[in-house]
């Protein structure tokens, strides 16, 4: 079933004369023009302001350009937004000049993306480019004789911030799970507000061809891995990730740490469990690789219980049943997925455990607490659910029990 959308444009079929899609497209042209706007701004105001005009007008330039790139062009490019392909060329050619980007540049490099990054088939140079490019090279060599000092450290830092920006943006839409090779979608009303549904990223992929206010509606139509982070500020929770997976590596080379964290996961998880009110035949241990604490510990305290590992890395799935066939643990009985974990598709267990390197929404858990108990490791100062316990204060570590509708 699917989810409801928490939609911030609701579509718009109303036509005008002017827009080729729907008269929602205005927008889109007002923010090129705030765009445009924020770029006399940084180049002719704040430098009069010194250094710190300047150091402003290069933040702003770079997000502005960034912003710009992922709503106007980026719909622009796919769908454009007149009826007339003379003006939908001044219109490119407007954005050229805005951004410092030839469109159609940006609009071939996009579309290779969108194929697939084939290398047999990479971007070539359009004739439409060449106007573009000696537009934007007149600009560049106005603004160099009229106003050197805002050019130079003003302009030209906040072009490459803003290239980077841009990059960080598209690489973090993709990133944390095998499956947004075909995008990641964030739906978070202000962020889809803001930037004209351009968190729907998943379903931009699966219908590149749909127009930006009915993306919304194509929510539910495909299994999308979700995060609850806005992509810009994604790598935060990348970084998060990288080091608690090195952090288990030390573990796996210290029997010091091993037995420390062993039997401080026993202590916290066998009080968890005195509460859970039922015996749970089938559990799920998300992203199990690595050094497998939770199904060496929970194994001994339910031993009639029927495991499944579910770890997105073939990697990390061979280093668990390494280190456990290491320790004499037979695990023939143990069913490992290499696969991420999706609260839709994994409905088969009566409890799941999740890591705190977690990867997903929040909304993947709350699928799983309509038919399943859920035990989460989270932070020492996290305390959620039914039940919690600390594991170690020096771990900065507990773990929550929520049982869902089974409470």
């Amino acid at each position: 079933m699917a989810m409801p959308a928490a939609v911030a444009w609701a579509p718009v079929q109303r036509r005008s004369r002017l827009l080729r899609h729907s008269s929602a497209d205005a927008w889109l042209i007002a923010a090129s023009l705030l765009h445009a706007g924020l770029l006399a701004v940084a180049l002719l105001w704040l430098p009069r302001f010194g250094w710190g005009g300047l150091v402003a007008g290069t933040l702003m330039l770079a997000v502005a350009l960034c912003w710009s790139s992922n709503t106007v062009a980026h719909n622009h490019l796919h769908n454009p937004l007149f009826r007339s392909r003379r003006h939908n060329r001044f219109f490119s050619l407007f954005l050229s000049v805005s951004s410092g980007i030839p469109q159609s540049v940006w609009r071939a490099r996009h579309l290779w993306h969108h194929a697939g990054e084939p290398a047999l088939r990479k971007p070539r140079l359009s004739r439409a480019a060449l106007p573009e490019i000696l537009t934007i090279t007149a600009l560049w060599l106005s603004l160099f004789w009229f106003v050197p000092v805002a050019f130079l450290c003003c302009y030209l830092p906040g072009l490459l911030l803003g290239l980077g920006l841009c990059r960080l943006q598209g690489d973090m839409e993709h990133a944390l799970d095998e499956r947004a090779l075909r995008g990641m979608s964030h739906y978070g009303a202000l962020y889809n507000k803001l930037c004209f549904n351009d968190g729907y990223h998943a379903e931009h992929h699966a219908c590149p061809a749909e127009h930006w206010t009915r993306l919304p509606a194509r929510r539910g139509e495909i299994a999308a891995p979700t995060s609850d982070t806005p992509p810009l500020f994604r790598w935060a929770e990348l970084l998060r990730v990288s080091a608690l997976c090195a952090l288990e590596r030390i573990a796996l080379e210290s029997s010091l740490i091993q037995r420390f964290v062993l039997r401080s996961h026993a202590r916290a998880l066998g009080e968890l469990l005195a509460g859970l009110g039922f015996e749970p035949r089938r559990v799920a241990i998300v992203g199990g690789g690595l050094f497998p604490r939770s199904l060496i510990v929970l194994r001994q305290l339910l031993p009639a219980t029927a495991f499944t590992v579910i770890d997105r890395s073939a990697d990390n799935v061979a280093r668990a049943r390494a280190h456990l066939a290491a320790r004499g643990i037979a695990c023939e009985d143990v069913e490992f997925r290499v696969e991420s974990f999706d609260g839709s598709r994994h409905m088969e267990f009566d409890l799941v455990v999740t890591p705190l390197a977690f990867v997903g929404s929040e909304r993947e858990l709350e699928r799983v607490l309509e038919r399943a108990a859920l035990i989460s490791h989270a932070f020492v100062w996290r305390r959620r659910g039914d039940r919690s316990k600390v594991v170690s204060w020096l771990l900065l570590k507990r773990v929550n029990l929520t049982l869902g509708h089974r409470r």
